[in-house]
């Protein structure tokens, strides 16, 4: 079974339903534009990480990706904290990030976002990892998401149909908490600290599901990976 979502609702595929789903992409689509696909996400993460834009918390989860044959990955986040300018946390207009970290925050670093000018409310918003995973195929979409709910992230699901096929993996970790509203800040001294504690407890929670993404990639690594080393070891005489 797979999940398919789209801007008005969420689908379930059936077997068959997915069967003839594969059958279209494998005959329409050829190797030489996937890897064109693949070769240009793999200059742009070597940009990023040259540049110092890449999250390299899960550089090594980025990097098990390409290793698959049938995918690669772009736009992915391996969880943050964010001071969000905002009416309601959930807002997309009128909203602004005005501070973010993907690792864990201080006191100090929040308390300086209270003494900046706002617009509207500030909420400390706490977000799991998140990885866009484009798949050549539905066989390849459905055992990236069995690796993806081994590893909690259960919120998981194919986000559109065309060719590539893109699979979004998130936890469903979150927390957001109000900081200040129109009167001002709400938090101070120890009871702002004891909320930053939380919130860097939510992250470790996010963090944790990356290390076991980390792990369930390494477990599920296609058999094709490992042929050159089984061919050496056959050549040296090693069962």
């Amino acid at each position: 079974m797979l999940l398919v979502f789209n801007k008005n609702r969420t689908t379930m595929l059936d077997s068959s339903t997915s069967e003839r789903v594969l059958a279209m992409y494998s005959t329409s689509n050829s190797w030489e534009e996937w890897n064109k696909l693949k070769n240009n996400a793999w200059s742009r993460l070597l940009e990023d990480l040259h540049i110092g834009y890449l999250d390299e918390d899960i550089l090594d989860i980025l990097l098990e990706f390409f290793m698959r044959p049938k995918s690669f990955t772009k736009s992915s986040c391996s969880g943050r904290i964010t001071v969000i300018d905002a009416e309601y946390p959930w807002a997309k207009e009128d909203t602004m990030t005005i501070f973010k970290k993907h690792t864990p925050v201080t006191h100090d670093e929040i308390r300086d976002v209270l003494s900046r000018p706002y617009a509207y409310r500030l909420w400390l918003s706490i977000q799991g990892p998140i990885y866009h995973v484009y798949v050549y195929d539905v066989n390849e979409a459905e055992e990236v998401l069995r690796v993806a709910r081994e590893a909690g992230f259960k919120h998981s699901g194919i986000m559109r149909t065309e060719w590539p096929l893109l699979v979004e993996l998130r936890t469903g970790v979150r927390g957001d908490i109000l900081l200040a509203d129109e009167q001002g800040p709400l938090l101070e001294g120890e009871r702002l600290k004891h909320v930053v504690d939380i919130a860097n407890s939510i992250l470790n929670q996010a963090k944790n599901r990356n290390r076991r993404l980390l792990t369930a990639l390494r477990q599920r690594r296609p058999m094709d990976f490992w042929k050159p080393a089984l061919v050496k070891a056959k050549q040296l005489g090693i069962q």
